[in-house]
């Protein structure tokens, strides 16, 4: 039977990035999530300004699904960020000629469970409600433990958070009170924090997730590179151009002069690409730069 096609509609927005990388996506799905906070100015009334943006704060709170939502979605993308990135690792060719383990990092397959028709068909190498074992798993699998211990108190309570949001209407479950580590919540209390403590913990997740990322990558390039000849940046190994892009590019932006394509240009496909292509190669110098800058690794 064919597939019937997804609609799709054209979205006036513009990012830089890159939500093909998994840093790039964990990024985007922040600000998707910071988003849902944010209302418009609706004007008008006897409200002044600052009055009605409070009136809109608190209209987030009056509507309790929206800060729980929001909170679920930053733990979400974290925890979605770790699975990623490790699994795109496992992927790099030739990585685990540096790093023998890295392949554990990958989703494990699993048979269909019985009776349930849409159940995951993989599990996580190491649970992402246990961070010492995450912690485990990457010193094993190439040598750090790139989570802070001090964090994991609270890292453990928002995934209990998560667990209540998208099974449990955002309830407390009065079996789940005593398990709570960093806050004291109430059997049956609705998740429903105001909106500076919502923005706070997604910045605190955001903030775990970059650490995460920064310790990985150094980790990854120090280890690599110490395996290369001191001229490896005058032929560029492609194991290094993959695991620059798997990084995003570190994160790094380009300008230039060039006029903007239009879109109703005969060429703009080619061009577009040709565009693409040239701004990569500055990105990728730009990383050679950083990595050259680092010095020898030790």
């Amino acid at each position: 039977m064919p597939r019937v096609p997804f609609p799709d509609v054209p979205i006036g927005e513009w990012t830089a990035f890159r939500p093909f990388t998994a840093p790039g996506l964990f990024a985007y799905r922040h600000l998707q999530a910071d988003e849902l906070l944010r209302f418009p100015d609706l004007g008008g009334g006897d409200l002044s300004r600052e009055q009605r943006e409070q009136a809109l704060l608190q209209f987030v709170s009056l509507h309790r699904p929206l800060a729980a939502l929001v909170l679920f979605l930053n733990v979400v993308a974290m925890e979605d960020f770790i699975r990623d990135l490790g699994a795109r690792l496992a992927d790099v060719p030739t990585l685990v000629n540096d790093f023998p383990h890295v392949v554990e990092l990958r989703p494990v397959p699993v048979q269909q469970p019985v009776g349930r028709p849409f159940a995951r068909l993989d599990r996580d190498p190491a649970p992402l409600i246990d961070f010492a074992a995450v912690n485990d798993l990457y010193q094993k699998c190439i040598g750090i433990a790139p989570i802070q211990p001090t964090y994991f108190p609270k890292l453990y309570d928002l995934a209990l958070i998560r667990h209540a949001v998208a099974h449990h209407g955002a309830l407390i479950r009065p079996i789940d009170v005593q398990r709570f580590q960093y806050w004291e919540l109430r059997p049956h209390q609705l998740i429903n924090p105001p909106v500076e403590f919502v923005r706070e913990v997604a910045s605190f997740l955001y903030g775990v997730g970059r650490e995460f990322q920064d310790a990985v990558r150094q980790r990854v390039f120090s280890v690599v590179l110490s395996h290369l000849p001191p001229t490896w940046f005058q032929q560029l190994p492609p194991l290094v151009v993959a695991l620059i892009e798997l990084f995003n590019f570190f994160g790094k932006l380009v300008t230039d002069d060039e006029p903007p394509i239009s879109p109703i240009d005969t060429n703009y496909e080619s061009r577009a690409r040709e565009q693409s292509d040239r701004r990569k190669t500055k990105l990728i110098s730009l990383c050679i730069e950083e990595l050259r800058s680092a010095g020898p690794s030790k």
